[in-house]
């Protein structure tokens, strides 16, 4: 305990403040024919220090593409979640290119359970979609702009490239 005390006064006394950014975003997201899921709009925030000439980012993202089961549409849930290093091109212009690398997930959740006045029923629906989630690493590259509006305002464009790592796929490829 009191090696716990001290080393959290430690850490308070020599933290330094440290700038951080911190945005939303709306992407259009695009699957390619072997996943079965359509395009469709994604939403979602990222965090890290990413202005400097050499940055680092962390990006949620959720997506809520549809796909072909049984002859219907059923609507899913994907999850992108990754680290990604970023590379400032220092132009001395108002608008700032960068590149970028990453390393992250994609969760593809099982499709949206139907409304079912049995709870029996539900419940196997449940445990049924929690067995259908799909998880698979992603490795991601691109690039893109920002813009500074005001010191704490800046309006960023970024074309992104995601290539996955599936076992099912490589599987189904052998």
């Amino acid at each position: 305990m009191f090696r716990g005390v001290v080393f959290a006064l430690l850490l308070a006394v020599c933290a330094s403040p440290t700038a951080a950014d911190i945005s939303v975003f709306v992407a259009s997201v695009a699957f390619d024919e072997e996943a079965n899921l359509d395009s469709g709009p994604g939403f979602g925030a990222r965090w890290g220090n990413s202005s400097k000439v050499i940055g680092g980012e962390t990006s949620l993202l959720i997506a809520r593409p549809s796909r072909q089961l049984g002859g219907s549409d059923e609507s899913t849930t994907a999850i992108f979640y990754e680290a990604r290093l970023m590379i400032n091109l220092p132009l001395g212009t108002p608008v700032k290119p960068f590149l970028g690398v990453g390393l992250g997930a994609i969760t593809v959740l099982s499709t949206d359970l139907p409304d079912s006045g049995n709870n029996a029923d539900a419940a196997q629906a449940a445990l049924s979609a929690v067995a259908d989630t799909q998880t698979n690493r992603a490795f991601s590259y691109g690039g893109g702009a920002r813009y500074a509006l005001n010191d704490k305002l800046s309006l960023r464009v970024d074309l992104r490239r995601y290539s996955v790592f599936s076992v099912t796929a490589l599987a189904t490829n052998a």
